[in-house]
C-alpha cells in the first residue's frame, strides 16, 4: 500500500507520543509499545517516511486489555496479537497486511488510569487522525470483542439482479462456475446505521481523518478527502466526490472535507447536531469526545480572517462586526424535551453540554436588513476548565454577562402562546396558531415555565434577537433567577413566530412592541 501512495512525509510533530510497533517474534506477530516513558523510542524519521495506521472503533464497555501504569512495561516488552481483543487483533493483522509497521489504538497508546496523560493526548488526536496514513474504521463492530474481519452471509436483497450462476472455462481449460450480479445502489440509507455511527467519540475520529477504510456489515468501503470507492457496486474504482451527492457510502462515517466550503458556524452547527444524536458511555466525556475537532475550527477561522472563542461547546465569533451570530449560538434547541436531561456540574446552563439529548441549531440566518442598532451586547465571558492544559476539554462551569432587555414571563398570560415539547429537524416553524412559542430544555424546565407564567416563579424572557418584520422574532432564552445570587440560569428558548395568514394585526402589534417597555439590564448567566 505504501508503495502505491507515492512519496509522503508525515510532519514529525504529528507523530503520536506512543505507537504500537508490529514485530515478528518466533514466527508470530507481536505488538510492541514504543515512545514516551518506554524503553524504545519512536524512530520518527522512519515513521515519517513509512507512515502509520490508526484505529477508529467502538469500545462497547470496559476493555480487558488496556495501557495502564501497571501494564506499560509489559506492552513495552511486546505481546502477541493473540492476546488482544478481536477488534484490536483484526486491526493489527490488517495493518501488517497493508504494509505498515506502526499502529495507534487509544486503549493501548494512552495511559487509561492517568488523567494527566489523557489531558495531554486527547487534544493531539486531531494531529494523529489528520496525519495518519490511513484510518481503519471498524464500523460493523459494536464492541471491542466482536471484530470486523468476518465472514458475511450473502443477502439477495443486496442485488438488483441475480445472483445468476454461470458455467465458465478458464484459459487453462478448467471448468467451474461464477456468479453474476448487479448490486443495488441504495447508499446504505435503507439499512440500519452501523454501530460506529451511533457512538460519540467516533464522530471526530472520522471527520479528522484523511483516508478511511470502512469495514461495514455489508462490505469494505473507502473514502478520503476527495473520493469514494467500494468493493463492487456502482463505485468499484475511485470516484471523485464532486460527482456524487453524499459524503461516503456509510452514513455517519466521512471526512470533514465536504463541510469545509461552509461558514464555520454552519460547520460547527452540523457537527453538534450529529454529535448530540450519538451515545457516550461516560457522561463526563461530553466535551472531551469532540475536543480535538473543536480545536481545529479556530485555526480554520483564522485562515478566513475570523476570530472564534470556544466557550464550553459554543463557537462564539468575536470578530462578528454585525453582532448577530453570537446570539444564535445561544439559541440551540432540544428536539425532544421529554427525553432530554439536565446534567448537573457538567457545564453552564447556557451551553448544550449541560444537557443530554438531540439538539438543533436556531435556523434563522441574519436578516438582509440587519443593522447592529440595538444595544444587546455580549460583555463578558469565562469558563472554568477542569484543566488549563485542555482549553477545549471538560469544564466545571462558566458565565456570560449580557446587556439585554428582560421581561417577566407572567406578562405573556394575555398572549396566545404554547409550550413546545418537540422540534422537527426539517421545519423551523411550529404548527400552531399561537404567536409565542416557549421551548423548555427539560421537563423540570417546563414545570418552572408553567409556574412562571402564573407568577409563582421568577422566570423571564431575555431578548437576544429584536423584532424584525415578517421574521420569527423577537427571540431569546427563557431564564430563571437564582434567588441566592441574583444570577440567571437557562430553562429554554422562546420565539415569536413569523406571521402567517391567520395572524391578526393586533397580534403583530403585540409582537412588535413586546419589549418596548422593558429596561436594559446586565444579566449574569451561569
Amino acid at each position: 500500500m505504501t508503495d502505491q501512495l507515492g512519496p509522503e512525509l508525515i510532519d514529525s510533530n504529528s507523530i503520536p507520543s506512543r505507537l504500537l510497533q508490529l514485530v515478528i517474534k518466533d514466527s508470530t506477530l507481536h505488538v510492541k509499545l514504543v515512545g514516551r516513558d518506554l524503553p524504545s523510542a519512536i524512530q520518527k524519521e522512519m515513521v515519517s517516511r513509512q507512515g502509520f495506521a490508526i484505529l477508529s472503533y467502538c469500545w462497547g464497555g470496559q476493555q480487558p486489555v488496556q495501557l495502564t501504569r501497571n501494564t506499560i512495561n509489559r506492552f513495552g516488552d511486546g505481546i502477541p496479537i493473540s492476546q488482544l481483543p478481536k477488534t484490536l487483533r483484526d486491526a493489527t493483522w490488517l495493518t501488517n497486511k497493508i504494509g505498515l509497521g506502526y499502529l495507534w489504538i487509544d486503549a493501548l497508546c494512552i495511559v487509561q488510569d492517568d488523567i494527566e496523560d489523557k489531558i495531554c493526548e486527547i487534544p493531539r488526536m486531531e494531529l494523529y487522525y489528520g496525519h495518519s496514513t490511513v484510518t481503519i474504521c471498524a464500523a460493523s463492530a459494536a464492541k471491542y470483542s466482536e471484530g470486523f474481519l468476518l465472514s458475511r452471509e450473502e443477502n439477495a436483497a443486496d442485488y438488483r439482479i441475480g445472483p445468476i450462476q454461470l458455467r465458465v472455462k478458464t484459459s487453462t481449460g478448467a471448468c467451474g462456475y461464477v456468479q453474476a450480479v448487479e448490486e443495488a445502489d441504495n447508499f446504505n440509507l435503507k439499512r440500519p446505521q452501523e454501530p460506529i455511527a451511533l457512538r460519540g467519540w467516533t464522530l471526530q475520529e472520522s471527520l479528522l481523518a484523511r483516508r478511511i477504510l470502512i469495514f461495514s456489515s455489508r462490505q469494505l468501503y473507502f473514502t478520503c478527502t476527495v473520493a469514494n470507492a467500494s468493493c463492487g457496486g456502482p463505485e468499484p474504482t475511485l470516484k471523485p466526490r464532486v460527482m456524487t451527492s453524499y459524503e461516503s457510502r456509510v452514513v455517519g462515517v466521512h471526512t470533514l472535507s465536504g463541510l469545509r466550503i461552509y461558514p464555520i458556524r454552519e460547520i460547527w452547527d452540523t457537527i453538534v447536531t450529529q454529535y448530540t444524536r450519538r451515545y457516550l458511555g461516560v457522561s463526563t466525556d461530553k466535551l472531551p469526545a469532540v475536543s480535538a475537532l473543536a480545536l481545529s475550527l479556530p485555526r480554520m477561522a483564522e485562515e478566513r480572517n475570523q476570530k472564534l472563542v470556544y466557550l464550553a461547546g459554543l463557537m462564539i465569533d468575536v470578530s462578528d462586526a454585525e453582532n448577530y451570530y453570537w446570539r444564535t449560538e445561544l439559541l440551540w434547541m432540544v428536539t425532544r424535551m421529554e427525553s432530554t436531561l439536565r446534567v448537573s456540574g457538567r457545564g453552564p446552563s447556557w451551553s448544550w453540554c449541560s444537557v443530554d439529548g438531540p439538539l438543533l441549531p436556531w435556523g434563522w440566518p441574519q436578516p438582509s436588513k440587519w443593522r447592529n442598532t440595538d444595544n444587546t451586547q455580549l460583555c463578558e465571558y469565562k469558563v472554568d476548565l477542569e484543566s488549563e492544559l485542555a482549553p477545549f476539554g471538560a469544564v466545571k462551569g462558566g458565565y456570560l454577562k449580557v446587556r439585554a432587555r428582560l421581561r417577566s414571563l407572567d406578562s405573556v398570560s394575555r398572549l396566545s402562546y404554547m409550550i413546545s415539547t418537540q422540534r422537527d429537524y426539517k421545519c423551523q416553524r411550529i404548527d400552531t396558531n399561537a404567536i409565542l412559542v416557549l421551548s423548555p430544555d427539560t421537563k423540570e424546565g417546563a414545570q418552572l415555565v408553567s409556574e412562571g407564567i402564573q407568577g409563582r416563579e421568577r422566570v423571564s424572557l431575555l431578548e437576544l434577537i429584536p423584532y424584525y418584520e415578517d421574521r420569527t422574532s423577537p427571540a431569546g432564552i427563557v431564564v430563571s433567577q437564582v434567588s441566592s445570587t441574583g444570577h440567571y440560569v437557562r430553562l429554554g428558548i422562546f420565539e415569536f413566530q413569523k406571521p402567517d395568514k391567520m395572524t391578526t394585526v393586533a397580534e403583530i402589534d403585540a409582537t412588535r412592541t413586546f419589549f418596548d417597555d422593558s429596561s436594559w439590564q446586565y444579566v449574569h448567566l451561569i
